[in-house]
């Protein structure tokens, strides 16, 4: 079956002198925030002998990717459309596959929501805390800190955790039940079901996250899943010495740049420039000469 030849959204390229580059941004109405439903709610424990032990799961999250983003018709993303209001903190999912499904958890009653795991081993742990580092797993995958209190969900804002944005590796959990955001920005999601992992180490520390003697630590996998369409990377245009450059990630390879002089028009056809490799991207150069026209990459069969 022949793949849509209409792949990605057409990018405006002036290549007139003194016209500067210009690429159409979507507007619509913004999406509530995201919510933890259905929930999948792992538990944290301290056993009698100190050894923390984590509740494992087999099972595989699909990554939801943000309303209005995806063309069911042309099996397309668009990156352009601003699915979460930009002014909250939930907004750095923008541009993103997601999912809170997962969440950190202790099911003890001594806690005044009876999920407290402070509470519950306060006399085990004496003024310790549980520490989770990430120690491996897929780059491309960031978390965001979301923690439920009770003015409600999302709480607190959104804080990047377990190196995402620079972040420390190392998060002290807070001992609540926290459904966390994990995303996957939608040019990683370049094959169809991708796997993301992540590996965390659990452990007892003090207050600065130095392991405390006398107690044993543990290590899980979780597993998130992309969606079924893969995204095909967004073209970036430059202007420089004299001409201009359109590159992609070249993450997709059977993509190829063509052109047309309207948007309305059928026949776009192939860019002959022979593409090279710049900076680590795929990328064609042209002639600033060349009249208004339009380009888009074509996935091919």
């Amino acid at each position: 079956m022949q793949l849509p030849t209409r792949i990605w959204r057409a990018i405006r390229l002036w290549a007139t002198a003194g016209l500067p580059l210009a690429v159409a941004v979507s507007a619509g109405a913004y999406s509530p925030p995201p919510g933890w439903d259905p929930m999948l709610m792992l538990n944290v424990r301290l056993n009698a002998s100190n050894q923390l032990t984590v509740e494992t799961t087999s099972a595989i999250i699909r990554l939801t990717v943000a309303p209005g983003v995806f063309n069911s018709t042309n099996h397309t993303y668009d990156l352009s459309i601003v699915t979460f209001d930009p002014a909250q903190p939930y907004a750095v999912l923008n541009g993103t596959a997601y999912s809170r499904v997962l969440g950190w958890y202790d099911q003890g009653t001594t806690g005044a929501n009876g999920d407290d795991f402070y509470d519950t081993y306060a006399a085990q742990l004496n003024g310790n805390y549980v520490w989770i580092v990430k120690t491996g797993g897929s780059p491309e995958l960031k978390t965001y800190c979301v923690n439920e209190d009770v003015t409600g969900d999302p709480g607190t804002p959104y804080t990047p955790i377990f190196g995402t944005d620079g972040s420390s590796t190392q998060w002290r959990w807070d001992g609540k039940m926290d459904h966390n955001a994990y995303a996957v920005a939608l040019e990683h999601l370049t094959a169809p079901n991708q796997l993301f992992t992540a590996t965390y180490h659990l452990y007892v520390g003090d207050a600065a996250g130095n392991p405390v003697a006398g107690y044993g630590d543990t290590t899980t996998i979780w597993r998130w899943q992309g969606p079924t369409v893969p995204v095909v990377p967004v073209p970036g245009i430059v202007r420089t010495n004299g001409q201009i450059v359109i590159s992609w990630t070249p993450t997709v390879t059977n993509l190829t740049l063509v052109a047309a002089d309207s948007l309305t028009t059928t026949n776009w056809t192939a860019v002959t420039n022979t593409p090279c490799s710049l900076n680590g991207q795929t990328a064609v150069t042209l002639d600033t000469s060349a009249n208004q026209a339009f380009f888009r990459l074509q996935l091919t069969p």
